[in-house]
Formats: C-alpha cells, sequence, structure tokens
C-alpha cells in the first residue's frame, strides 16, 4: 500500500444541512511529483458511519436478512424501466451510528431493533467507505451467529419503519452469490466472508475427524495387542489411561485438538440413515430424492457413483472421502481386514488404460467388487471427474462443469441399461424368459465440495436440478430413482432447500420417507 501524502483543507463551508449534509471543501493535496496541487473545490455528502451485519442463524442453517422501501432503489431502477414501481431491496441489517455510541453498540441496537435477534460480540469483518468519491460515509460490517433462542421480538424496526424479516436458506443466498443477483453490497461483501468462513471450518472439522480416526485406530490396535513398538504402545497406553481419567469426561478430541473441536457451527458430524423421497408430479413412479448418513450402511442402490479428479487416482483406503470408501468396502480382504485384492482401483486404472488423465465429465464404469453382495447389492460404480487434479496444485472443483457431470452420468446410466439390455435379449431369444436386468437407481455424492474446495450450497443447487429436468425430460427412462448423499446436517440442509422450492412449484410431491 502506498504512503498517504500531504493534503490540506483550505476552506470548508456546509451548503445544506438536514437529515443528509453537503459540504463544500476547498483542497489541496501533494502529487505524485511532491508538489502541490491547486486548490481545488470539491462537494461531499455527509451522513456519517454507519454499521451492518450479517446474521447467521444456526438452528435453521439461514442468513436472517431484512426488506424494506427505499426511494434512492426506486429512483435507480427507473432508469431502466420507467413503469417501475419497485423500490424494495432486500439487504443486511444496518443503520447509523448515533452519537457517543460505538459501532459494536450501534450495531447491537439496531439488530435488536430490525430483526428481534439479541446478539453480543459481533465479528467485525470490514470496515470500509460506501462511495468515496462522493461520500464520507465509512460502512463498519459484523458478523454474528445467532440461535432461534436468541429472538427476543419480532423485529421490524422502530416507529415510522415498515422492515420485513427474512430468514432465507444458506443454499439460496449462496445461489444467489454465483448468479450475481444479490444487490446490496454490504450483504454480497459478507455472503463472500462467509463462503470462506465455512469451507475454513469445514477443513477444521476434517482435522478433527482425521485425529479422531487416527486415535481410534491406535486405540483398536493397542486392544488387539498389535503395536510392536514399546515406545509407541506405552505411549498410546498413556495416551488411553489420561483421557479415560479425564475429570470433565470431555472427549479426547478437545484434549487432543482442542482449537479444533471447538467448532460446532459448521454441524458437519454423519447423520442416522433415513431417505428422503419425492415423486415427480406429472411422471407417477419417478423418484428422487437424497439419502442421510455414511455411504457405508447405505443399500440397495444400484449405481454408486465415485467423484473423482481428472486423474482417475482413486484416494487411499485410510482416506476420508467417498472414493477411499467405495475403494475399500468394493476390496477383497481377508479375516483381520486387510486387503488382499484392490479390485475397484484396478478395474479403474484398466478403463483409464494408457491416456492416465481424463477431461471433467468424463464418466467410466467398473464392476463393484464386494459391493455386489447383499445387504449393499451395488451393481455398478460410475466413476465421474469433477475435480481438476494439476501437478503442484490443491485439488479444485469445476462448479460451472457440475450440471455437465450429472448429465452425463444419468445419460451413461440410460445407455448402459439399454445396451445390457439388448444383449441379454438376444441371448435369451427363444429359450428363455427375460427378467430386468436394469439399474434402475442411482447415488451421487455432494460432488465437488470437500477437498474439490466448493461449498455444499451450491453444489447442492448445481447437481440436483438436471436431475430432476433427465426424470422429467426422457421418453421411457429406465433410471427410476436418483438419490444424494446428504452426509451432515448441512448438506441435508442444502438438499432440501432445493428439493422444497421445486415442490413448491407443484414439479415434486413428498413421497414417504423410509430407511
Amino acid at each position: 500500500m502506498p504512503l498517504p501524502r500531504k493534503a490540506e483543507i483550505r476552506k470548508q463551508t456546509r451548503l445544506f444541512d438536514d437529515f443528509f449534509k453537503i459540504d463544500e471543501v476547498i483542497v489541496a493535496h501533494e502529487r505524485q511529483d511532491g508538489t502541490m496541487s491547486p486548490d481545488e473545490r470539491r462537494l461531499i455528502f455527509e451522513r456519517g458511519d454507519a454499521v451492518a451485519v450479517l446474521l447467521y442463524n444456526v438452528d435453521a442453517n439461514a442468513v436472517v436478512m431484512v426488506n424494506q422501501f427505499k426511494v434512492p432503489t426506486l429512483k435507480a431502477r427507473l432508469r431502466d424501466d420507467p413503469n417501475t414501481t419497485d423500490g424494495w431491496i432486500t439487504e443486511a441489517t444496518a443503520g447509523m451510528i448515533n452519537a457517543n455510541e460505538t459501532a459494536e453498540q450501534a450495531i447491537i441496537r439496531e439488530t435488536f431493533e430490525e430483526t428481534g435477534y439479541r446478539i453480543s460480540n459481533p465479528k467485525l469483518i470490514s470496515k470500509f467507505f460506501s462511495s468515496p468519491g462522493g461520500t464520507s460515509e465509512r460502512i463498519f460490517l459484523y458478523f454474528a451467529l445467532v440461535h432461534d433462542s436468541d429472538r427476543a421480538s419480532s423485529g421490524g424496526g422502530i416507529e415510522g419503519e415498515d422492515v420485513t424479516v427474512l430468514q432465507t436458506p444458506l443454499s439460496e443466498l449462496m445461489q444467489a452469490l454465483a448468479e450475481g443477483s444479490i444487490e446490496d453490497p454490504k450483504l454480497a461483501i459478507g455472503a463472500y466472508w462467509l463462503k470462506d468462513y465455512l469451507k475454513a471450518s469445514a477443513e477444521q472439522t476434517r482435522l478433527v475427524e482425521s485425529v479422531q480416526m487416527a486415535v481410534d485406530d491406535v486405540f483398536a490396535r493397542l486392544a488387539k495387542g498389535s503395536i510392536e513398538n514399546p515406545k509407541v504402545a506405552a505411549a498410546a497406553r498413556w495416551l488411553s489411561d489420561h483421557l479415560h481419567h479425564r475429570e470433565d469426561n470431555k472427549s479426547p478430541l478437545s484434549a487432543i485438538a482442542p482449537a479444533a473441536a471447538a467448532a460446532p457451527a459448521i454441524r458437519s458430524g454423519p447423520l442416522p440413515f433415513s431417505t428422503i423421497r419425492y415423486q415427480l408430479t406429472d411422471r407417477p413412479g419417478l423418484t428422487v430424492g437424497y439419502k442421510t448418513g455414511p455411504i457405508d450402511g447405505i443399500n440397495d442402490v444400484d449405481i454408486w457413483v465415485n467423484s473423482e479428479n481428472t486423474n482417475m487416482l482413486m484416494d487411499r483406503f485410510i482416506g476420508r472421502s467417498i472414493s477411499a470408501r467405495i475403494r475399500y468396502l468394493g476390496s477383497n480382504r481377508d479375516e483381520e481386514g486387510n486387503v488382499i485384492e484392490d479390485t475397484i482401483y484396478e478395474a479403474l486404472r484398466t478403463a483409464v488404460g494408457p491416456r492416465g488423465h481424463v477431461t471433467i465429465g468424463t464418466v467410466l464404469v467398473t464392476q463393484s467388487g464386494l459391493l455386489k453382495a447383499a445387504p449393499r447389492r451395488v451393481q455398478r460404480i460410475f466413476h465421474v471427474a469433477t475435480v481438476e487434479a494439476d501437478p503442484g496444485a490443491a485439488m479444485r472443483g469445476r462448479r460451472d462443469k457440475l450440471k455437465l457431470c450429472v448429465e452425463r452420468l444419468l445419460e451413461r446410466a440410460e445407455w448402459e441399461n439399454k445396451r445390457i439390455s439388448t444383449i441379454v435379449l438376444n441371448l435369451c431369444r427363444g429359450w428363455c424368459r427375460l427378467e430386468s436386468t436394469n439399474s434402475e437407481s442411482i447415488l451421487i455424492p455432494m460432488m465437488g465440495a470437500g477437498e474439490g474446495g466448493l461449498q455444499v450450497e451450491e453444489v447442492a443447487g448445481t447437481i440436483i436440478p438436471p436431475a430432476i429436468e433427465h426424470l422429467r425430460s426422457v421418453q421411457l427412462p429406465t433410471l427410476k430413482e436418483v438419490y444424494f448423499l446428504a452426509f451432515t446436517a448441512r448438506d441435508k440442509d442444502a438438499c432440501d432447500g432445493v428439493f422444497e422450492r421445486y415442490r413448491t412449484q407443484g414439479v415434486l410431491t413428498r413421497a414417504e420417507d423410509g430407511r
């Protein structure tokens, strides 16, 4: 940042003094060559400093905003449409800082007046000028977490104000951010900050899960007596005794990684198993929905989708990804659980062949290994490249390609079904009874989220609509059920936001839920 240079206000005159104020300022400033500029006349729009807050309701996984009429909004829109009467704008809660009031005190007061929520210790996101070319106004933008129990009144503003409080699902806010449809700069800046905040929190939680898995593995090996190094065994016994005798009876994670264990706001623990189903209103018999919980416990879905990188290299067995779980669950293992045949991984490498690299959207089909056995009964694995794997760079998801990935997955499923049915029909014609060999259901994870770096809200908003459109548009589809995998409460909320939007539009009807 360049250092500030000399500036002098020669004269200042107030030309207008009302709710807003306009000052005429005669000013000179030091130029880049070190000389002083001649005196210049400038008009400044004065209104003091303001505060704003992005409120995130943890219980509802939603952002609390306000909607109200603003005359400048109407005037601006009249430039686009001389007949418009729309002057309402949805924005972050905001207001002016009163005399003898700090910015933090102001935002606590404004939040309660407009939304009814009581907040404390809001976090400052940024302090910035609203329009430095014309006004001296600065905005102090805060972030605050709230719960349903923090709402002490209905809000609506003070006397004379007409404020409507909105609670918008996080998935819809992220969708609006991606589409560039947010009109309030305070809200846009806050949404970008929240997106990064949630990503960092998710990475922190993955660290906790990795630590927990490592600790669990050490304790399991200690119980079996399979730790050969005596120093490691002694350290493991000490750690086990230390955690077991903790007076506060806290989780081992709080002792090992207290900073990471203290990040509950992202709601990222695994959900219990369930199935949420929706029927297409105009095409009975076709189902779309989601299944909750770890993929290990998902049964009776014919096709599992493995979201892979463009190198089609599956994750290690010890990884926490879907790729790692599919690889391990489909492998042949001995009685101790040790892998003796890496079935799906080897089949995928054969399918990739000498090219070694594929483009985003490529779908490769392999056998399912031991996943084909009861109770899972997975017929095939569809591996789809959704994440760029550039040498020396971090994995990065491509949101703009996710729709293509889903379309190709479903097209490939229809093609595979018809191809196999044709082969069976030719083999059976004339001497055997033909039975259905179609894979009628498919399970798609939140592709590009997690290590891909995309927010699950934008992923859900991108991959669910093309699945619904596929079922609505394909004539005589062989694929009857499309499910998405919601591992965490946040995943579930993201899915709910999309499916409920289609339900309210009359496209979907809620069906009976199940295990």
